[in-house]
């Protein structure tokens, strides 16, 4: 099914920049993964956030302003709707 899959290759929109945004932050899948669970969100895990950036896992609304909270950025830069980063 292709419900969910926004061109061929990818799920999601935003995982290519949040990848983008932890490694300039030099931050690893796992320390990201461990500051989401340290911030409440225990649902986002290691696994999830490779997923993410690989596209091969949609990411709903709630968790683009999370990550965007735990990366110091907006929605609309993970979601490519703006060029520019805070």
């Amino acid at each position: 099914m292709k419900a969910f899959w926004y061109n061929e290759e990818r799920k999601n929109v935003c995982g290519l920049r949040i990848r983008q945004l932890r490694k300039s932050q030099k931050i690893t899948q796992r320390k990201l993964a461990i500051m989401a669970q340290l911030a409440g969100y225990g649902f986002i895990s290691e696994s999830s956030i490779i997923k993410s950036e690989l596209g091969s896992r949609f990411i709903p609304d709630y968790e683009v302003a999370i990550f965007a909270e735990l990366l110091g950025t907006t929605p609309e830069y993970l979601l490519g709707l703006t060029a520019e980063e805070l």
